[in-house]
This record gives C-alpha cells, structure tokens and sequence, in this order.
C-alpha cells in the first residue's frame, strides 16, 4: 500500500490518540495532524449511483448468501427508497433472505407492503409464510405497521422446540422494545440451555429496557469469542450505553483481534471520538487486511480467505464513520472487491457518508419463484407475549 504518509501505531501511540479523543472533545485534529493517503480522489454522485447499484445487483445474486446480506443493509442505506426492493424479496426462495426483507419493511414502516404481509401472517392459506423463523419477521413488521392482531403469537415461538425460530422470536421481541416482552424473556432465559440463544436473550432483554441486561451486555465485550464480542460491541453502540467510550477505548488498545479492534474504533468514529491513530488503523485493515490478520495470528500463520474478508468488511464499515476527507475514497476503492460482503459493505458506509440520493432504484422484473405455502407449527404452549399497543 502506496501512503504518502501514514502513521506506524504503537501501543503508546495509540493509547495517547484515543485518549485525547475522549477527554479533549468531539473535533477530530485532521487539521494539526493530517494523514494523507495516496488513493485516487471520487467524485461522491458518482461513487453514490456505483454503491446503489452495488446494492441492486447484490439483491438479485444468483446466491442466497449474498441477497441475504444485501436485505440486511438496504433499509438503512437506501431509506424509504428500498422498500420495493425489500417487498419484492418477500418471495424469495431462501427463508434467510424473507426474513431479511420482512425486517426491513417493519424498520422502513413500508405500508405498500401491508396487505401481502398480513397474508403471509395467516395459517395455511394461499400466500401464507411457510417458515416459522420468517414468520416472527413478519410479525414485526405488520407490528411496526400498526397490526397487532397476532403480535401475541411471539410468545409461543419463544418456547418453540427449534432452536432457530426461539433465536427468531428473541430477536423480533427485542427490535421490538416492549416493556411487555421483558417477563417472557425472562422466563425464556432461564430454561435456554444454548450459549449462543442464551446472549440473544440478553441482547434482547438489553432493548427492551432491562439494566442488568445492558451490563452483562457490556462483559461480553470480553468474551472469548471473536462474533460475541463484536456483536456485544454494536449493541452498546445502538443503545448508547454509557460505557461505550471507555469499554470501546480499551478494546481498541488491548484486544488481540483486529476484527474487535476495527469494529470498536468505527463505533467510537460514529459518536465523533477520532484521532488519526484510529483512522489509520480502520484504513490499513480496509487496503492491507491480510497483513493484518497475519501480524495478529503470528508465528507464521496464514489468514483465510473468510478471515480476510471479514475484516476487509468491518474495516469498510468502520473507514465510513470518519468525518475524515479520503474516507470516503478508501472505502469506495473496494465496491470492486471481488468479495461480495466486502461490496455491499463499502456500499453501506458510502450510502450513509453521501445522505442524498440522487434516484430510486429500479424494481427487477426478475422473476422468484414462491415458496411453499406449509409452514412449520410451533409445538409448545407457553405464556403468550401480551402488549398494550401504543402504551408500551
């Protein structure tokens, strides 16, 4: 990587940055201490239309994978202008990928979408949603759009034999934000035996309003595992934990993986906190994520191709949150990656850097086959989840 300079960021260096990024205020000092990157300049209408195609070609992939992770960036990156994309992939053959597009609708409020989701809701009629994992999405949205005719349905699939759709109501319950739905969380986290659903649960907990939840949150910023921790990390990020600066400031200088580290210097970008140690970082993982990942992996272990890209995507994300004037040249340098994850994600970040967009984006006239009309019936009763409408 070609820099004209760019700053080698020891342990103490680093440190110093952050630290004058937390007590000395929000401005970052690109102005006294400027890091300079020999990339080419963008002109930002131009690199937009690039990342909303990006994001158009992602969501007609021929791989379920790909569409999947494109519905997962849509809503927030295109607004009310992706909800067509996200009512069409209503009929997409992967359940992952509905699930997705069901999500976005409720974030987006997309009332266009209303009537075929309250189809999709019914039990075994034409049109119905197959998928039990599916199913809780779409209660979400139709939620999110005022119908909450079978809101309740969420606390049986809490308690579902699958593992899966019980990780689905708990997710759903928790976007929600229900106060109503703190008890029945509750009572789910008790019997979970699984790990992995067991931290749902807690993330779950954590948006509905529980405290005590929020602080176990929090010390799973420490947890052994790389996917918890960044996880943990964006959920203190979303709900504005007051620990984010500090816990966030310690991953950065101590953690050992860089994927923790990247992802925690972007969420102390998104709140203003930045110096140019933590830019120069997020860039060098964006064009040299392979060093990267060997210098951390050490005694001559080679990175995956997974691992490379993983990072490379973070770094995306995280590059995209600096207010710093290349940022936006880094990030879009790799909406040619060869890596689809990579794209939709500097796609995103350069989506949410530019705010206007210039035009929707077209509807494919790609035809999708629909999917089966037999849906999975959750086998076990438990307490129902009861809301109070506009109360809670």
């Amino acid at each position: 990587m070609m820099l004209l300079y760019l700053r080698k960021s020891s342990a103490f260096l680093l440190l110093v940055g952050v630290l004058a990024a937390i007590t000395g205020g929000c401005q970052p000092p690109w102005e006294s201490d400027e890091v300079v990157l020999d990339v080419p300049r963008v002109d930002p209408a131009k690199v937009q239309q690039d990342a909303i195609i990006v994001l158009q070609h992602a969501a007609e992939d021929d791989v379920a994978t790909t569409r999947f992770i494109a519905l997962e960036v849509i809503p927030a990156a295109l607004g009310a202008r992706g909800g067509a994309i996200c009512k069409q992939a209503l009929d997409d053959p992967s359940p992952e990928v509905r699930t997705a597009a069901a999500m976005g609708l409720g974030d987006l409020r997309y009332s266009a979408a209303k009537e075929k989701l309250q189809r999709m809701a019914k039990y075994k009629v034409q049109g119905a949603e197959p998928d039990a994992r599916t199913y809780c999405a779409v209660l979400y949205a139709l939620h999110r759009l005022g119908d909450e005719a079978r809101t309740t349905n969420l606390g049986t699939l809490l308690f579902d034999r699958e593992k899966e759709v019980r990780a689905a109501a708990a997710i759903v319950m928790g976007r929600m934000k229900l106060r109503a739905a703190i008890s029945p969380l509750k009572s789910a986290i008790v019997d979970e035996r699984d790990h992995d659903l067991k931290f749902e649960l807690t993330r779950a907990l954590a948006r509905c309003g529980d405290k005590g939840s929020m602080r176990r949150i929090e010390a799973h910023t420490r947890d052994r595992f790389v996917d918890e921790q960044i996880i943990a990390v964006r959920a203190m990020q979303e709900l504005e934990s007051p620990m984010c600066r500090a816990i966030f400031s310690s991953l950065v200088i101590k953690d050992r993986s860089p994927r923790v580290k990247i992802v925690a210097a972007g969420a102390l970008a998104s709140f203003g906190y930045e110096t140019p140690e933590l830019f120069t970082m997020c860039v060098r993982a964006a064009m040299e994520p392979r060093a990267v990942m060997s210098e951390a992996l050490g005694g001559g272990q080679r990175p995956t191709d997974k691992q490379v890209n993983f990072l490379q995507s973070l770094a995306a994300t995280a590059a995209g949150e600096f207010k710093h004037p290349q940022a936006l040249d880094v990030v879009a340098g790799l909406l040619k990656s060869s890596d689809p994850g990579v794209r939709v994600a500097a796609a995103a970040a350069i989506l949410k850097a530019v705010p206007q967009l210039a035009r929707p984006p077209a509807v494919s006239k790609k035809k999708v086959v629909p999917v089966s009309p037999a849906r999975t019936k959750p086998a076990i009763k438990r307490p129902k989840l009861h809301t109070a409408g506009g109360k809670d």
